[in-house]
Protein backbone atom coordinates (compact mmCIF):
# COMPACT_ATOMS: atom_id res chain seq x y z
CA UNK A 1 0.00 0.00 0.00
CA UNK A 2 1.03 3.68 -0.71
CA UNK A 3 1.53 6.08 2.22
CA UNK A 4 -1.21 7.96 1.34
CA UNK A 5 -3.56 4.77 1.72
CA UNK A 6 -1.38 3.43 4.91
CA UNK A 7 -2.33 6.64 6.73
CA UNK A 8 -5.84 6.68 5.93
CA UNK A 9 -5.89 2.19 6.95
CA UNK A 10 -4.36 3.67 11.04
CA UNK A 11 -6.44 6.38 11.46
CA UNK A 12 -9.56 4.12 10.31
CA UNK A 13 -8.14 1.77 12.50
CA UNK A 14 -7.74 4.24 15.54
CA UNK A 15 -11.31 5.48 14.79
CA UNK A 16 -12.46 2.19 14.99
CA UNK A 17 -10.34 0.87 18.40
CA UNK A 18 -11.23 3.80 20.50
CA UNK A 19 -14.82 3.94 19.44
CA UNK A 20 -14.73 0.76 22.02
CA UNK A 21 -12.10 1.23 24.38
CA UNK A 22 -12.18 5.30 24.85
CA UNK A 23 -14.93 6.69 26.98
CA UNK A 24 -14.49 9.72 25.16
CA UNK A 25 -16.32 7.87 22.28
CA UNK A 26 -19.85 8.60 21.03
CA UNK A 27 -20.66 4.93 22.49
CA UNK A 28 -20.39 6.17 25.81
CA UNK A 29 -22.46 8.82 27.23
CA UNK A 30 -20.11 9.94 30.07
CA UNK A 31 -16.21 9.63 30.46
CA UNK A 32 -16.91 9.06 34.39
CA UNK A 33 -12.70 9.19 35.34
CA UNK A 34 -11.90 11.82 37.94
CA UNK A 35 -8.70 12.68 35.94
CA UNK A 36 -10.27 13.44 32.87
CA UNK A 37 -12.69 15.33 34.38
CA UNK A 38 -10.47 17.64 36.28
CA UNK A 39 -8.02 18.05 33.51
CA UNK A 40 -11.29 19.14 31.34
CA UNK A 41 -12.51 21.61 34.36
CA UNK A 42 -9.20 22.93 34.25
CA UNK A 43 -9.25 22.97 30.50
CA UNK A 44 -12.66 24.84 30.26
CA UNK A 45 -11.20 27.32 32.98
CA UNK A 46 -7.85 28.45 31.40
CA UNK A 47 -10.51 28.99 28.09
CA UNK A 48 -12.37 31.40 30.71
CA UNK A 49 -9.53 33.37 31.18
CA UNK A 50 -8.29 31.28 34.87
CA UNK A 51 -4.50 31.00 34.78
CA UNK A 52 -3.58 27.50 35.46
CA UNK A 53 -1.65 27.12 39.03
CA UNK A 54 -2.37 30.70 39.66
CA UNK A 55 -6.05 30.82 40.08
CA UNK A 56 -7.01 27.09 39.78
CA UNK A 57 -4.77 24.04 40.73
CA UNK A 58 -4.43 20.54 39.32
CA UNK A 59 -1.22 18.43 39.30
CA UNK A 60 -0.27 17.78 35.87
CA UNK A 61 2.00 19.70 33.19
CA UNK A 62 0.35 23.05 31.37
CA UNK A 63 0.32 21.73 27.41
CA UNK A 64 -2.08 18.38 28.85
CA UNK A 65 -5.01 20.89 29.73
CA UNK A 66 -3.59 23.13 26.18
CA UNK A 67 -4.60 19.89 24.97
CA UNK A 68 -8.03 19.17 26.43
CA UNK A 69 -8.52 22.92 25.44
CA UNK A 70 -8.60 22.31 21.72
CA UNK A 71 -10.16 18.84 22.22
CA UNK A 72 -12.98 21.19 24.38
CA UNK A 73 -12.90 23.55 21.76
CA UNK A 74 -13.58 21.08 18.39
CA UNK A 75 -16.10 19.18 20.29
CA UNK A 76 -18.59 18.36 17.26
CA UNK A 77 -22.30 17.76 18.87
CA UNK A 78 -21.71 14.77 20.65
CA UNK A 79 -18.35 13.71 19.31
CA UNK A 80 -15.74 14.75 21.35
CA UNK A 81 -12.73 17.28 20.16
CA UNK A 82 -10.88 15.14 23.36
CA UNK A 83 -11.87 11.65 21.60
CA UNK A 84 -10.40 12.89 18.00
CA UNK A 85 -7.30 14.29 19.61
CA UNK A 86 -7.05 10.48 20.45
CA UNK A 87 -7.51 9.22 16.72
CA UNK A 88 -4.96 11.50 16.26
CA UNK A 89 -2.35 10.24 18.74
CA UNK A 90 -3.13 6.91 18.17
CA UNK A 91 -2.96 7.40 14.51
CA UNK A 92 1.27 9.06 15.05
CA UNK A 93 1.85 6.00 17.15
CA UNK A 94 0.61 3.50 14.39
CA UNK A 95 2.41 5.51 11.88
CA UNK A 96 5.72 5.62 13.93
CA UNK A 97 5.60 2.05 14.95
CA UNK A 98 5.16 1.21 10.95
CA UNK A 99 8.60 3.09 10.51
CA UNK A 100 9.95 1.08 13.09
CA UNK A 101 9.03 -2.25 11.07
CA UNK A 102 10.15 -0.98 7.94
CA UNK A 103 13.47 -0.22 9.42
CA UNK A 104 13.86 -3.67 10.21
CA UNK A 105 11.75 -5.92 7.34
CA UNK A 106 9.58 -5.10 4.66
CA UNK A 107 6.69 -7.92 3.98
CA UNK A 108 3.49 -7.55 2.19
CA UNK A 109 0.88 -7.47 4.49
CA UNK A 110 3.63 -6.04 7.07
CA UNK A 111 0.90 -2.55 7.76
CA UNK A 112 -1.79 -5.25 8.95
CA UNK A 113 0.07 -6.37 12.31
CA UNK A 114 0.22 -2.50 13.78
CA UNK A 115 -3.24 -1.73 14.52
CA UNK A 116 -2.97 -5.59 16.43
CA UNK A 117 -0.27 -4.00 18.32
CA UNK A 118 -2.89 -0.68 19.20
CA UNK A 119 -5.41 -3.11 20.34
CA UNK A 120 -3.16 -4.78 23.04
CA UNK A 121 -1.74 -1.18 23.93
CA UNK A 122 -5.64 0.14 24.04
CA UNK A 123 -7.19 -2.95 26.01
CA UNK A 124 -4.52 -3.37 28.77
CA UNK A 125 -5.28 -3.00 32.07
CA UNK A 126 -3.56 0.45 32.13
CA UNK A 127 -5.57 2.33 29.46
CA UNK A 128 -8.01 3.66 31.73
CA UNK A 129 -11.24 4.88 30.61
CA UNK A 130 -9.76 7.24 28.00
CA UNK A 131 -7.35 10.94 27.99
CA UNK A 132 -4.99 9.95 29.89
CA UNK A 133 -1.82 12.19 30.29
CA UNK A 134 0.24 9.15 29.63
CA UNK A 135 -1.85 8.35 26.64
CA UNK A 136 -1.38 11.56 25.11
CA UNK A 137 2.44 10.99 25.66
CA UNK A 138 2.28 8.02 23.50
CA UNK A 139 3.30 9.64 19.58
CA UNK A 140 5.61 11.44 21.08
CA UNK A 141 7.33 8.42 22.73
CA UNK A 142 7.05 6.75 19.82
CA UNK A 143 8.45 9.13 17.49
CA UNK A 144 11.52 9.56 19.52
CA UNK A 145 12.09 5.57 19.67
CA UNK A 146 11.89 5.43 15.98
CA UNK A 147 14.51 8.24 16.07
CA UNK A 148 16.55 6.45 18.80
CA UNK A 149 17.21 3.04 16.84
CA UNK A 150 17.15 5.02 13.46
CA UNK A 151 20.49 6.35 14.56
CA UNK A 152 21.72 2.93 15.84
CA UNK A 153 20.64 0.64 12.59
CA UNK A 154 20.52 3.21 9.52
CA UNK A 155 22.56 6.37 9.92
CA UNK A 156 23.53 8.66 12.82
CA UNK A 157 20.65 11.32 13.27
CA UNK A 158 21.65 15.50 11.87
CA UNK A 159 20.94 17.91 13.94
CA UNK A 160 17.76 18.68 12.64
CA UNK A 161 16.21 15.71 14.09
CA UNK A 162 18.34 15.83 17.20
CA UNK A 163 16.39 19.42 17.45
CA UNK A 164 13.24 17.72 17.07
CA UNK A 165 13.61 15.26 19.62
CA UNK A 166 14.64 17.89 22.21
CA UNK A 167 10.93 20.07 21.09
CA UNK A 168 9.41 16.32 22.00
CA UNK A 169 11.01 16.00 24.99
CA UNK A 170 9.67 19.36 26.52
CA UNK A 171 6.30 18.86 25.48
CA UNK A 172 6.38 15.59 27.31
CA UNK A 173 8.16 17.17 30.16
CA UNK A 174 5.53 19.53 30.31
CA UNK A 175 2.59 17.16 30.06
CA UNK A 176 4.19 14.30 33.16
CA UNK A 177 8.02 14.77 33.96
CA UNK A 178 8.37 11.62 35.19
CA UNK A 179 8.51 10.52 31.83
CA UNK A 180 12.02 12.49 30.81
CA UNK A 181 13.87 9.47 31.85
CA UNK A 182 13.59 8.16 28.75
CA UNK A 183 14.88 10.99 26.91
CA UNK A 184 17.76 11.22 29.51
CA UNK A 185 18.81 7.86 27.89
CA UNK A 186 17.92 8.97 24.24
CA UNK A 187 20.48 11.78 24.64
CA UNK A 188 22.90 10.23 26.87
CA UNK A 189 23.62 7.25 25.06
CA UNK A 190 23.56 8.89 21.36
CA UNK A 191 26.60 11.13 23.42
CA UNK A 192 28.47 8.27 24.32
CA UNK A 193 27.83 6.25 21.19
CA UNK A 194 29.95 9.26 19.34
CA UNK A 195 31.83 9.46 21.55
CA UNK A 196 33.20 5.78 21.33
CA UNK A 197 33.60 7.09 17.72
CA UNK A 198 35.75 9.38 18.08
CA UNK A 199 33.11 12.24 17.03
CA UNK A 200 34.07 14.42 20.05
CA UNK A 201 32.86 17.98 18.40
CA UNK A 202 29.41 16.26 17.24
CA UNK A 203 29.06 14.98 20.25
CA UNK A 204 28.66 17.94 21.89
CA UNK A 205 27.08 20.15 19.66
CA UNK A 206 24.41 17.06 19.54
CA UNK A 207 24.13 17.83 23.15
CA UNK A 208 23.75 21.57 22.57
CA UNK A 209 21.44 21.09 19.62
CA UNK A 210 18.70 18.64 21.21
CA UNK A 211 18.75 21.18 24.97
CA UNK A 212 18.24 24.15 22.26
CA UNK A 213 15.07 22.16 21.37
CA UNK A 214 14.15 21.92 24.87
CA UNK A 215 14.77 25.11 25.47
CA UNK A 216 12.47 26.71 22.72
CA UNK A 217 9.13 24.76 24.63
CA UNK A 218 10.13 25.97 27.89
CA UNK A 219 11.45 29.65 26.77
CA UNK A 220 7.24 29.87 25.40
CA UNK A 221 6.00 28.35 28.63
CA UNK A 222 7.75 30.81 31.27
CA UNK A 223 7.20 33.42 28.66
CA UNK A 224 3.39 32.65 29.39
CA UNK A 225 3.57 32.00 33.35
CA UNK A 226 5.75 35.36 33.36
CA UNK A 227 3.53 37.71 31.53
CA UNK A 228 0.46 36.13 33.42
CA UNK A 229 2.38 37.09 37.04
CA UNK A 230 2.54 32.58 37.71
CA UNK A 231 5.65 31.62 37.35
CA UNK A 232 6.17 30.92 41.13
CA UNK A 233 2.59 29.06 41.22
CA UNK A 234 3.85 27.19 38.47
CA UNK A 235 7.36 25.88 39.79
CA UNK A 236 5.29 25.39 42.94
CA UNK A 237 2.01 23.53 41.97
CA UNK A 238 4.27 21.31 39.11
CA UNK A 239 7.38 20.51 40.10
CA UNK A 240 7.59 21.01 44.16
CA UNK A 241 4.24 20.04 44.93
CA UNK A 242 4.29 16.39 42.62
CA UNK A 243 7.92 15.64 43.65
CA UNK A 244 7.68 16.09 47.26
CA UNK A 245 3.86 14.69 47.55
CA UNK A 246 4.32 11.56 45.40
CA UNK A 247 7.79 10.28 46.54
CA UNK A 248 7.44 8.04 49.41
CA UNK A 249 10.42 8.32 51.82
CA UNK A 250 13.49 5.63 51.52
CA UNK A 251 16.77 6.67 52.90
CA UNK A 252 19.14 3.93 51.17
CA UNK A 253 19.04 4.65 47.56
CA UNK A 254 19.73 1.11 46.80
CA UNK A 255 16.38 -0.10 48.70
CA UNK A 256 14.45 2.44 46.87
CA UNK A 257 15.89 1.33 43.45
CA UNK A 258 14.36 -2.24 44.37
CA UNK A 259 11.27 -0.67 45.61
CA UNK A 260 11.38 1.21 42.41
CA UNK A 261 11.22 -2.29 40.25
CA UNK A 262 8.81 -4.24 42.54
CA UNK A 263 6.40 -2.08 42.38
CA UNK A 264 6.92 -1.32 38.70
CA UNK A 265 6.76 -4.72 37.64
CA UNK A 266 3.88 -5.87 40.00
CA UNK A 267 2.27 -3.23 38.21
CA UNK A 268 3.29 -4.05 34.67
CA UNK A 269 2.18 -7.60 35.69
CA UNK A 270 -1.30 -6.50 36.16
CA UNK A 271 -1.36 -6.43 32.31
CA UNK A 272 -2.02 -9.68 31.66
CA UNK A 273 -1.47 -10.11 27.82
CA UNK A 274 1.79 -8.15 28.19
CA UNK A 275 2.83 -10.36 30.92
CA UNK A 276 2.89 -13.07 28.89
CA UNK A 277 4.76 -11.12 25.98
CA UNK A 278 7.21 -9.84 28.17
CA UNK A 279 9.78 -13.18 27.93
CA UNK A 280 9.04 -12.67 24.22
CA UNK A 281 9.95 -9.07 24.24
CA UNK A 282 13.03 -9.59 25.55
CA UNK A 283 13.94 -12.56 22.84
CA UNK A 284 12.52 -10.30 20.01
CA UNK A 285 15.05 -7.59 21.10
CA UNK A 286 18.09 -10.13 20.93
CA UNK A 287 16.89 -11.46 17.84
CA UNK A 288 15.76 -8.07 16.34
CA UNK A 289 19.74 -6.03 17.17
CA UNK A 290 22.53 -8.03 15.96
CA UNK A 291 24.90 -5.66 17.70
CA UNK A 292 25.21 -5.86 21.44
CA UNK A 293 25.85 -2.03 21.98
CA UNK A 294 22.20 -1.67 20.39
CA UNK A 295 20.91 -4.49 22.54
CA UNK A 296 22.49 -2.40 25.51
CA UNK A 297 21.16 1.15 24.47
CA UNK A 298 17.20 -0.29 23.87
CA UNK A 299 17.13 -2.16 27.68
CA UNK A 300 18.54 0.97 28.61
CA UNK A 301 16.27 3.48 27.87
CA UNK A 302 13.48 0.78 28.68
CA UNK A 303 14.66 0.72 32.59
CA UNK A 304 15.37 4.23 32.24
CA UNK A 305 11.71 5.54 31.48
CA UNK A 306 10.85 2.53 33.66
CA UNK A 307 12.65 4.36 36.69
CA UNK A 308 11.53 7.46 36.21
CA UNK A 309 7.92 6.44 36.27
CA UNK A 310 8.24 4.03 39.24
CA UNK A 311 11.18 6.14 41.19
CA UNK A 312 8.10 8.13 43.61
CA UNK A 313 7.54 4.16 44.45
CA UNK A 314 3.97 4.91 43.31
CA UNK A 315 1.36 2.69 41.51
CA UNK A 316 -1.23 3.51 39.57
CA UNK A 317 -2.53 1.30 36.70
CA UNK A 318 -2.03 3.96 33.83
CA UNK A 319 1.28 4.69 34.79
CA UNK A 320 2.51 1.44 32.19
CA UNK A 321 1.34 3.04 29.37
CA UNK A 322 4.52 4.38 27.91
CA UNK A 323 6.39 1.01 28.90
CA UNK A 324 4.25 -0.87 26.20
CA UNK A 325 5.53 0.94 22.98
CA UNK A 326 8.41 -1.21 23.46
CA UNK A 327 6.32 -4.39 22.73
CA UNK A 328 6.46 -3.45 18.82
CA UNK A 329 9.50 -5.26 18.84
CA UNK A 330 7.86 -8.67 19.08
CA UNK A 331 5.80 -7.51 16.78
CA UNK A 332 9.07 -6.84 14.63
CA UNK A 333 10.50 -10.51 15.51
CA UNK A 334 7.08 -11.91 13.73
CA UNK A 335 7.33 -10.25 11.01
CA UNK A 336 11.27 -11.33 10.31
CA UNK A 337 10.80 -14.74 11.65
CA UNK A 338 7.81 -15.82 9.14
CA UNK A 339 8.53 -13.26 6.70
CA UNK A 340 8.55 -15.85 3.83
CA UNK A 341 5.19 -17.56 4.97
CA UNK A 342 3.40 -14.22 5.48
CA UNK A 343 4.51 -13.45 1.72
CA UNK A 344 3.24 -15.94 0.32
CA UNK A 345 -0.52 -15.95 1.52
CA UNK A 346 -3.03 -16.06 -1.66
CA UNK A 347 -5.77 -14.12 -0.39
CA UNK A 348 -6.75 -11.32 -2.00
CA UNK A 349 -5.41 -8.07 0.08
CA UNK A 350 -8.51 -6.61 0.09
CA UNK A 351 -10.48 -9.25 1.50
CA UNK A 352 -7.52 -9.67 4.34
CA UNK A 353 -7.86 -5.67 5.08
CA UNK A 354 -11.89 -6.55 5.80
CA UNK A 355 -10.79 -9.96 7.50
CA UNK A 356 -8.36 -7.65 9.72
CA UNK A 357 -10.82 -4.95 10.09
CA UNK A 358 -13.44 -7.31 11.36
CA UNK A 359 -11.16 -9.00 13.99
CA UNK A 360 -10.03 -5.20 15.53
CA UNK A 361 -13.30 -4.14 15.69
CA UNK A 362 -13.81 -7.49 17.15
CA UNK A 363 -11.43 -7.75 19.60
CA UNK A 364 -11.66 -4.30 20.59
CA UNK A 365 -15.18 -4.39 21.63
CA UNK A 366 -15.06 -7.95 23.14
CA UNK A 367 -11.49 -7.15 25.19
CA UNK A 368 -12.44 -3.25 25.92
CA UNK A 369 -12.35 -2.35 29.80
CA UNK A 370 -15.27 0.01 29.76
CA UNK A 371 -18.13 -2.48 27.20
CA UNK A 372 -20.82 -2.99 29.77
CA UNK A 373 -20.59 0.90 29.91
CA UNK A 374 -21.17 0.89 26.29
CA UNK A 375 -24.91 2.66 24.77
CA UNK A 376 -25.75 3.12 28.39
CA UNK A 377 -27.43 6.87 29.42
CA UNK A 378 -26.42 9.46 30.84
CA UNK A 379 -29.55 9.03 33.45
CA UNK A 380 -28.19 5.97 34.47
CA UNK A 381 -24.97 7.80 36.48
CA UNK A 382 -25.49 9.65 39.68
CA UNK A 383 -23.31 12.52 38.16
CA UNK A 384 -26.60 13.53 35.88
CA UNK A 385 -29.21 13.01 38.00
CA UNK A 386 -27.67 15.12 40.80
CA UNK A 387 -26.69 17.66 38.03
CA UNK A 388 -30.52 17.85 37.38
CA UNK A 389 -31.48 18.26 40.65
CA UNK A 390 -29.26 21.32 40.80
CA UNK A 391 -30.59 22.43 37.60
CA UNK A 392 -34.19 22.48 37.80
CA UNK A 393 -33.82 24.33 41.42
CA UNK A 394 -31.33 26.77 40.66
CA UNK A 395 -30.69 28.65 36.89
CA UNK A 396 -27.10 30.05 38.27
CA UNK A 397 -25.56 27.62 40.61
CA UNK A 398 -22.30 27.49 42.42
CA UNK A 399 -20.88 24.02 43.62
CA UNK A 400 -17.79 22.50 45.53
CA UNK A 401 -16.90 18.70 44.64
CA UNK A 402 -15.47 18.53 48.27
CA UNK A 403 -13.06 16.11 49.35
CA UNK A 404 -12.15 13.52 46.45
CA UNK A 405 -10.75 14.45 42.58
CA UNK A 406 -13.14 15.99 40.07
CA UNK A 407 -16.67 13.68 39.75
CA UNK A 408 -17.35 16.08 37.12
CA UNK A 409 -20.36 17.98 38.05
CA UNK A 410 -18.38 20.99 36.99
CA UNK A 411 -18.24 19.80 33.41
CA UNK A 412 -22.01 18.20 33.24
CA UNK A 413 -23.44 21.41 34.65
CA UNK A 414 -21.23 24.10 32.63
CA UNK A 415 -19.77 25.64 35.87
CA UNK A 416 -16.67 27.21 35.83
CA UNK A 417 -15.13 26.90 39.25
CA UNK A 418 -14.16 29.79 41.68
CA UNK A 419 -12.71 27.74 44.04
CA UNK A 420 -9.05 27.58 43.36
CA UNK A 421 -8.71 23.84 44.88
CA UNK A 422 -11.63 23.03 43.00
CA UNK A 423 -11.42 19.92 43.86
CA UNK A 424 -8.90 17.29 46.53
CA UNK A 425 -5.88 16.04 45.04
CA UNK A 426 -4.36 12.54 46.23
CA UNK A 427 -2.15 14.64 48.58
CA UNK A 428 -2.13 13.96 52.24
CA UNK A 429 -3.07 16.92 53.83
CA UNK A 430 1.06 17.35 55.69
CA UNK A 431 1.97 17.56 51.75
CA UNK A 432 -0.51 20.04 50.95
CA UNK A 433 -2.73 21.73 53.80
CA UNK A 434 -4.56 24.14 51.87
CA UNK A 435 -6.14 21.77 49.38
CA UNK A 436 -8.26 20.92 52.39
CA UNK A 437 -7.67 23.80 54.45
CA UNK A 438 -9.43 26.09 51.68
CA UNK A 439 -12.27 23.92 50.49
CA UNK A 440 -13.71 23.77 54.23
CA UNK A 441 -13.40 27.30 54.54
CA UNK A 442 -15.17 27.67 51.08
CA UNK A 443 -18.32 25.75 53.39
CA UNK A 444 -17.83 27.45 56.49
CA UNK A 445 -18.08 31.11 54.92
CA UNK A 446 -21.45 29.41 52.69
CA UNK A 447 -19.70 30.56 49.38
CA UNK A 448 -21.15 28.04 47.68
CA UNK A 449 -24.72 26.97 46.84
CA UNK A 450 -24.42 23.33 46.64
CA UNK A 451 -21.60 20.86 48.71
CA UNK A 452 -21.00 17.85 46.82
CA UNK A 453 -19.60 14.55 48.20
CA UNK A 454 -18.62 11.65 47.31
CA UNK A 455 -17.40 8.88 49.10
CA UNK A 456 -16.00 5.48 48.15
CA UNK A 457 -16.95 2.32 49.90
CA UNK A 458 -13.00 1.83 50.87
CA UNK A 459 -12.58 5.28 52.04
CA UNK A 460 -14.14 6.53 55.26
CA UNK A 461 -11.61 9.68 55.76
CA UNK A 462 -13.92 11.92 54.27
CA UNK A 463 -16.85 11.39 57.14
CA UNK A 464 -14.39 12.35 59.54
CA UNK A 465 -14.86 15.98 58.63
CA UNK A 466 -18.33 14.99 57.26
CA UNK A 467 -20.49 16.83 60.25
CA UNK A 468 -19.03 20.32 59.94
CA UNK A 469 -20.84 20.50 56.76
CA UNK A 470 -23.96 20.27 58.07
CA UNK A 471 -23.57 23.36 60.34
CA UNK A 472 -24.75 25.26 57.31
CA UNK A 473 -25.74 22.95 54.65
CA UNK A 474 -28.66 20.17 54.77
CA UNK A 475 -28.29 16.94 53.03
CA UNK A 476 -31.51 17.23 49.88
CA UNK A 477 -30.25 14.17 48.21
CA UNK A 478 -28.27 10.93 48.00
CA UNK A 479 -27.72 8.35 45.48
CA UNK A 480 -25.18 5.60 44.27
CA UNK A 481 -22.97 4.71 41.98
CA UNK A 482 -20.29 2.71 40.90
CA UNK A 483 -17.14 3.80 40.12
CA UNK A 484 -14.01 1.84 38.78
CA UNK A 485 -15.45 -1.53 40.96
CA UNK A 486 -16.36 0.63 43.81
CA UNK A 487 -19.37 1.93 45.12
CA UNK A 488 -19.44 5.36 45.52
CA UNK A 489 -22.03 7.15 48.00
CA UNK A 490 -23.07 10.90 46.69
CA UNK A 491 -24.07 13.12 48.80
CA UNK A 492 -26.21 16.58 47.91
CA UNK A 493 -25.80 19.67 50.09
CA UNK A 494 -27.94 22.49 49.54
CA UNK A 495 -27.03 26.02 51.52
CA UNK A 496 -29.23 26.05 54.69
CA UNK A 497 -32.14 29.21 54.15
Amino acid sequence: MKNKKIIIFFVAMAILILLFTSKYSILYPFNDWQDSNSFLTVARSMIDGKIVYKDIIEQKGPILYVIYMIGYIFSIWKISGIFLLEVISLSIVFYYAYKILKLFINTKYDFLFIPIFGVFICTSYSFVHGGSAEEFCLPFLMISLYYFIYHFVKKELTYKQLFINGILSMIVALIKFSLLGFWFGFMAIIFFDLIFKKQYKKAFISCIVFLSGMFLIGFICIIYFLLNDALNDFVYSYFLINAGSYAKESSNIFIRIVKCFYEGFINLGRNIGFLILTPFLIYSIFKVFKESKTRIAIISIFLLLFMGIYIGLRSYKYYTIPLLIFYIFVFIFFNIRYKEKIDTIKVNKNILIILCVLGIGICSYCFANYRSYILTSQNDYAQFRIANIIKSESDNPTILNYGSLDYGFYNILNIIPDCKYFHRMNISYDKLPDNYDVQKEYIINKKVEYVIVGIREDNKKVLDDFNFILNNYEIIYEDNQIYEKHNVHFYLFKLKK
